[in-house]
């Protein structure tokens, strides 16, 4: 008698476990899936705030001017670059293309 009222109360608590455990489950599934959703819905709306209405006003790009304006251009530095870069493409294109041994075919084509 008293084994049988054991299992039952076994099988009550199995069963209670049980459907708490699909309750929360159920509840965890959805919980994630709105939270997908508000972030997905705050992700689109910054993507449309910054990037598809990024107007500057005048006085806005005046200012960014000015400011990137400090930064100085030294058109003497940038001929000697351009003039190394050029000597340094002649160079390459007028040097011998191979030069050492061929280790593949040694004896050539």
């Amino acid at each position: 008698m008293e084994t049988e009222k054991t299992e039952k109360k076994e099988k009550k608590s199995q069963t209670a476990g049980g459907t708490l455990q699909k309750i929360i489950s159920v509840f965890s599934r959805w919980l994630f899936l709105v939270m997908i959703v508000i972030s997905s819905a705050y992700a689109i709306f910054i993507w449309k705030k910054y990037i598809m209405n990024a107007d500057w006003s005048e006085e806005k790009k005046r200012s960014y001017i000015n400011e990137q304006s400090v930064l100085s251009f030294d058109e003497e530095k940038y001929k000697k670059a351009i003039e190394i870069r050029s000597s340094r493409r002649e160079k390459l294109d007028n040097s011998e293309k191979f030069s050492g041994r061929d280790i593949f075919f040694p004896e050539g084509f």
